[in-house]
């Protein structure tokens, strides 16, 4: 599965949750918040694309994601995501 398919599939997991992504440029960390009760996730076009996926996959941990289907490997991704994130902190 290439990049591109994983960013697109984690795009598509965020619509299914109705969490709005913003794609932009600009001297900004990527990151989730609510605006008027409507979750965004803003994602960095100036950081590489693994930077995305993996700024992508952090804010949609912060979802209950139990609801949506996704397949193994971006199961396994965001699994992965959340173990290296937990022994960061």
């Amino acid at each position: 599965m290439s990049s591109k398919q994983i960013y697109n599939q984690l795009c598509s997991i965020a619509e299914e949750l109705q969490i709005k992504v913003i794609k932009g440029k600009g001297n900004f960390q990527s990151g989730s918040c609510l605006v008027k009760e409507e979750s965004i996730i803003v994602i960095n076009h100036n950081q590489p694309f693994e930077g995305r996926i993996k700024n992508l996959a952090l804010s949609l941990l912060e979802f209950d994601l139990n609801k949506v289907q996704m397949n193994k490997k971006i199961k396994a991704l965001l699994t992965n995501i959340k173990y290296e994130k937990e022994l960061n902190e």
